[in-house]
């Protein structure tokens, strides 16, 4: 669940006399399979990373060796010099381990950005968590970035100009084969925090496996970047996790689905049905779906994001199903979900939540509510309110996100609002 795809470029300049004008508003009161070996480098993480020089050309890199190579998640697969489209950087696509939500190996595609210029002391690395582009693999943001139509491409340089390395996950399936793990937290969020692990360990760049990290994601990214730092302590505790700063988050995905159901807006409901069926094969969506239904899955799997929203608007799930059920309201779909909605996890990390008051796509109460689930937890986690729906918040948000990353990354502890 993201924005309406168009270049950066135009969406900020579409909505800069808006943000000069809005203000934040701060909000006063308000272990799963397959975890891990750790992240530790070993000579055999080194030795793969060198095959940098032997990835498959074209959209062959995108086709991971069967079986996969042996190692621990987040090691390098293979990867490519790639063509960055921020000047005074250097981008690299990356292949890399990652782990299933049932805990078997699987590999995720992404993009690795460092500055050129020299960073003072060790640069940190920020892992940048992206929004729906789509579910077609052409919507990959590693495929985006390369052909320079990557929407969130503004927050990602916005990173970049800081100084710091960035780290872009493609998440389970989108790109790579298969059908993309959609709004699925557990196996996106492994995929984000392995995708910091790969960075420090690709060739040529200098980064150091100690480095400071952080984590940005919005909407989807938002759902991804929270799980993230969920899972961190039992799947990632090697890595020097400083801060999670996610937005627009979709942290209870039953009060997304109603809230979407029938709206402009369902193509995000359908494409989430469809990722949960992905991984986890018992809820078998397709035998619950006519043949038109079917069919319209099928078509929405080629689509990128504007494309797929447009073709679907105004629909309701129930045109689709056999005898017109909801299949999520159903036992066996809701006890899944559960498993995938934010808060029954402590993260370790202080964190950033904000949210446009008006969002229209995830109500401001699914974030004030997870806010409140972190807080009864101790969490060190602030959650401040913007004047904008849902895509506008994003860009409203950017100064204070790269702030508040930058005071974690430089050691500074965090302080919330509970």
């Amino acid at each position: 669940m993201t924005r309406l795809r168009r270049p950066a470029s135009r969406l900020i300049c579409s909505l800069a006399a808006a943000a000069a004008i809005a203000l934040p508003l701060t909000t006063l009161a308000a272990a799963p399979a397959g975890a891990a070996r750790t992240a530790a480098a070993t000579p055999a993480a080194r030795a793969s990373a060198a095959s940098c020089d032997t990835a498959p050309a074209g959209d062959g890199f995108y086709d991971p060796p069967s079986p996969l190579p042996a190692g621990t998640h987040g090691d390098i697969v293979w990867c490519r010099p790639a063509s960055s489209p921020v000047s005074g950087s250097q981008a690299w696509q990356i292949l890399y381990l990652s782990t299933t939500a049932g805990g078997q190996p699987t590999a995720i595609s992404g993009t690795v950005f460092v500055p050129a210029a020299p960073y003072v002391g060790t640069r940190p690395v920020v892992a940048y968590a992206p929004g729906t582009q789509g579910w077609g693999d052409q919507c990959a943001p590693s495929r985006e970035i390369a052909a320079g139509d990557f929407d969130e491409q503004f927050a990602v340089s916005n990173l970049l100009a800081k100084g710091w390395a960035v780290v872009v996950t493609d998440y389970p399936g989108l790109g790579t084969p298969g059908v993309e793990a959609y709004n699925v937290g557990i196996p996106e969020g492994y995929g984000v925090l392995d995708s910091l692990r790969a960075a420090t360990l690709l060739p040529g760049t200098g980064l150091s496996q100690s480095a400071p990290m952080g984590i940005e994601g919005y909407s989807q990214g938002g759902g991804a970047a929270d799980w993230a730092a969920q899972l961190q302590p039992s799947y990632a505790p090697g890595l020097d996790l400083t801060g999670v700063a996610a937005g627009g988050t979709p942290a209870n995905l039953q009060a997304v689905a109603s809230n979407i159901n029938g709206s402009v807006w369902f193509a995000f409901l359908a494409g989430t049905a469809e990722g949960f069926s992905t991984v986890y094969p018992s809820l078998d969506l397709n035998r619950q779906l006519t043949p038109a239904g079917q069919a319209a899955m099928a078509q929405l799997e080629t689509m990128c994001q504007a494309q797929g929203l447009l073709t679907f608007a105004g629909k309701k799930i129930e045109d689709y199903t056999v005898g017109g059920i909801n299949p999520i309201t159903e036992p066996q779909w809701q006890s899944v979900l559960d498993t995938n909605d934010l808060g029954a996890m402590k993260p370790a990390v202080p964190l950033y939540q904000y949210h446009g008051l008006l969002d229209e796509i995830i109500p401001y109460r699914v974030e004030q509510t997870l806010h409140q689930q972190y807080c009864a937890q101790g969490v060190t986690t602030r959650l401040t309110g913007y004047l904008g729906d849902h895509i506008l918040t994003q860009v409203l948000a950017q100064a204070d996100v790269v702030s508040w990353l930058g005071a974690r990354l430089a050691g500074t502890p965090a302080t919330g609002n509970c």
